[in-house]
């Protein structure tokens, strides 16, 4: 069937991307403080540019996608970020730095979205989360790829190399914006004159007048600081609060693309009901504050095999956090999505991504590198806090019986 073959196409795509997309988020800021001498400071605040720029921009451009379907949007997107990537290989001033990094954000951010919608474009409502799932689970597996390379590229100092790994990486997005333009023509639905009336700035803002919408996508980012806490946080601990080894933080993140790989879609295939859906909240809320214990305990160790064993414990609880509540939240967000509004949901729900990647290096980061133990034991009770949000806003309806009095 055409839906299948575009669905593999769409799947492809999101694997490329999402390599080259590892290979960046590995070596950018190795890159940008070798070559141009940048204080980690400033790097984590043009990053958090980036992700600020895709928070404010994700519902516009979600009903843009809608309007111009969601195909082509893909492909705008993915040559935006081509262009981004391309900045990367040739930059050469903290300025054109930010540029590049602003414009990745958000071409990488709308680009993914629209993937996302048109993977579950025509699926039925029951496929949609093992779908989502599978998406995710290439996401991983790509960014997981693409660290590997990049750790590659580190061990050879970086400079040209890099430079040069950019390139390929923008004839890769290129490709993606040409490959998406193969896909199913699902340029802009026809709409009903209702329907119509909702495009423009209305239109996109409908997404976040859905209160339960809301509020999922913001627990969703308090969630989702498991991204900041293995490509950001987990790094500068391990260097300066433990006495592990420099490769322990490439060895955790590896671990957890392989378990996400290996556990994320067939535990979604689990998750059918609400009360499947709490369950899995809840599971995640416990994973999330075992792993905080177990890195906050990391500290105060002089061993480095004990360190080893604690940091690998605590990011395969943190995993399970990340799988269940992810796969919870997804349900809770997504599984009621309006006819033709798929991209603009889920470029909005795509804020949480933007959010966490923001609080992540400008709040969570601090906290923890200035807390120490502590700062472990809020950031993770704030996320496990979130997953406990979603269990309750995915509680099932009860029934109130009416008894008149006889």
């Amino acid at each position: 069937m055409r839906i299948t073959s575009d669905r593999r196409l769409v799947g492809a795509l999101q694997f490329g991307t999402a390599t080259v997309e590892g290979v960046v988020l590995s070596t950018i800021v190795l890159q940008v403080s070798l070559e141009l001498g940048l204080p980690s400071s400033a790097i984590g605040l043009i990053l958090a540019l980036g992700a600020a720029a895709s928070l404010l921009l994700a519902v516009p451009l979600g009903d843009l996608a809608d309007r111009l379907g969601l195909s082509r949007a893909a492909a705008l997107f993915a040559a935006l970020a081509a262009l981004a990537v391309t900045g990367y290989a040739i930059i050469d001033s903290a300025a054109g730095f930010a540029v590049a990094a602003v414009v990745f954000g958000v071409a990488q951010s709308t680009s993914a979205a629209a993937r996302q919608a048109l993977a579950v474009d025509g699926a039925t409502a029951e496929s949609r989360l093992a779908i989502r799932a599978g998406m995710n689970m290439l996401l991983n597996a790509g960014i997981g790829l693409g660290t590997v390379l990049g750790a590659v590229l580190a061990a050879t100092g970086l400079g040209p190399t890099a430079r040069l790994a950019y390139g390929i990486g923008a004839m890769i997005m290129v490709l993606t914006a040409v490959g998406s333009l193969v896909l199913r023509r699902s340029a802009a639905p026809d709409r009903s004159e209702t329907e119509r009336g909702r495009t423009g700035p209305a239109g996109a803002l409908i997404t976040l007048r859905d209160r339960r919408f809301a509020a999922s996508t913001g627990f969703a980012a308090a969630i989702q600081l498991t991204m900041p806490v293995l490509s950001v946080i987990l790094p500068v601990w391990v260097l300066e609060h433990t006495a592990g080894p420099v490769w322990l933080s490439g060895v955790a993140l590896a671990l957890n693309t392989i378990l996400v790989i290996a556990g994320q879609r067939p535990y979604a295939a689990r998750v059918t009901t609400a009360r499947a859906t709490v369950r899995a909240a809840i599971i995640a809320a416990a994973g999330l504050a075992v792993a905080g214990s177990l890195l906050a305990v990391s500290a105060g160790v002089a061993s480095p095999i004990v360190t080893v064993i604690l940091v690998l414990a605590g990011i395969v609880a943190l995993t399970i956090g990340e799988v269940c509540g992810g796969i919870a939240t997804w349900r809770v967000a997504l599984d009621h999505v309006p006819a033709g509004a798929e991209g603009r949901y889920q470029a909005a729900f795509s804020m949480s991504t933007s959010a966490a990647r923001i609080v992540g290096p400008a709040v969570a980061l601090p906290l923890v590198i200035m807390l120490g133990p502590a700062g472990w034991l809020i950031l993770t009770a704030a996320m496990a806090a979130a997953c406990l949000g979603i269990a309750a806003l995915a509680q099932p309806a009860r029934t109130v019986t009416a008894v008149s009095a006889g």
